[in-house]
């Protein structure tokens, strides 16, 4: 019951922090800003990309949150805090990429740079555990 009582006050905290606390990575391109799809081109506000942006957040924090936990250690806590962690470095991600403008080549500089930091610690992660 007592990690029961840790994993609700560590979502709760999560759900505070990640919907009062974090900035709309978006706001760094102004207040309306033009998307081309196709031949069509939107005029988009950062608040609506974030909406529509947040899904795929969610998703990919998710997938990620499991490289290093599993259901089955039965310490949701744990899940959860490496939630909200790897939620705030996603946001963080994207505020960094919107600051340069969502440029291809910053994009996929940090994208590399990211990939390779979870190659790096999954790695040191089965080093430790498996002395691999």
């Amino acid at each position: 019951m007592k990690g029961d009582y840790m994993y609700k006050f560590i979502a709760a905290l999560s759900f505070i922090i990640r919907t009062f606390y974090l900035p709309n990575p978006f706001d760094s391109l102004g207040t309306t800003f033009p998307v081309t799809i196709g031949e069509n081109t939107l005029t988009m506000t950062p608040i609506v990309m974030n909406c529509l942006a947040e899904p795929v957040l969610h998703a990919l924090t998710f997938a990620l949150v499991g490289l290093y936990y599993s259901r089955s250690e039965h310490n949701p806590s744990k899940g959860s805090f490496l939630y909200l962690m790897f939620y705030c470095v996603h946001v963080g991600l994207l505020y960094l990429m919107g600051l340069f403008g969502f440029a291809t080549w910053a994009v996929a500089l940090i994208l590399i740079v990211y990939a390779m930091a979870h190659i790096g610690f999954n790695a040191l992660k089965n080093r430790i555990r498996y002395g691999v």
